[in-house]
């Protein structure tokens, strides 16, 4: 009788642990393991280099996944870490694509810059970081973000365009 009863016990006990375990993937399957919450409890955010001192004209490859984003900013540096002359300007953009092949320049960039209440925020294609601009010395970052309010895409990617010298870098961070 005790064999029988102990058989009985460990096979309720074996049914519960497979119960649990089904039970335990239906809600990780179904409570937001898609990209934007993997955690299931909320936001998250990555920080991405596209660029990482390129010294020379460059399209981040590959591209970054950015669907669901909710915040992107980016920040656009140049510099020179190698002593190889940092006189000129970098011309720095976003591209942004729904199927990783074709690519349209992101003209809704939102510079940092100062507004009053009555202002609008002020929205470029590029960012341009010059020698001229930093009092003959070309080191510097620029911080711009995109509207995500407003816009959705699933790819993007950094451009830098380089004249004369010097080295770029693109980063970001995102909130998913």
């Amino acid at each position: 009788m005790e064999n029988k009863l102990l058989k009985l016990m460990l096979l309720l006990m074996l049914g519960f642990i497979i119960f649990e375990l089904i039970s335990l993937f239906l809600i990780l399957k179904n409570n937001k393991l898609e990209r934007g919450n993997l955690s299931g409890y909320g936001d998250y955010v990555v920080d991405h280099t596209f660029l990482n001192a390129t010294t020379t004209n460059a399209t981040s490859t590959p591209s970054l996944d950015a669907e669901n984003a909710k915040k992107i900013t980016f920040f656009f540096q140049r510099g020179d870490t190698t002593g190889q002359g940092n006189t000129g300007t970098t011309t720095f953009s976003v591209q942004v694509s729904n199927d990783d092949s074709n690519w349209i320049t992101y003209n809704k960039l939102i510079d940092n810059l100062t507004n009053s209440n009555s202002q609008q925020l002020t929205r470029v294609a590029s960012a341009i970081l010059s020698a001229a601009a930093n009092y003959n010395n070309a080191t510097g970052t620029k911080t711009y973000s995109m509207d995500m309010e407003n816009d959705t895409f699933k790819y993007l990617r950094c451009v830098a365009f380089e004249q004369t010298d010097g080295e770029h870098t693109c980063k970001a961070r995102i909130q998913y």
